[in-house]
């Protein structure tokens, strides 16, 4: 987390890339660890700055679901496959979509 608050007191363009890199990784080792809502923190502050970002999305939908919020995890799940359509996360996020909608 200090690489994170380096790279956060300096506020120059060439940081955001790594700022992005380094909410991205912490979410996804919160979610790894089965803390969604730490995952989520991390992650919505690396969507704010990167809305595109396939990998982000993937983990914000499946860490919603987790916590029991399916309605945002179906709309992560399916912005995923909206924005990479033949992407692995499109893929995994399509059957995620699915187990979700079953319930």
């Amino acid at each position: 987390m200090k690489a994170l608050d380096l790279a956060t007191s300096s506020s120059t363009v060439r940081n955001t890339g790594i700022i992005i890199y380094l909410n991205t990784r912490i979410g996804y080792i919160y979610f790894e660890k089965k803390k969604y809502s730490q995952a989520i923190e991390y992650l919505e502050m690396a969507i704010k700055k990167s809305p595109h970002n396939v990998e982000v999305i993937y983990y914000l939908g499946l860490s919603y679901d987790k916590i029991g919020e399916k309605e945002k995890a179906r709309e992560y799940l399916s912005r995923v496959i909206e924005l990479a359509p033949q992407s692995e996360f499109a893929q995994e996020a399509e059957k995620k979509l699915k187990k979700i909608n079953k319930k």
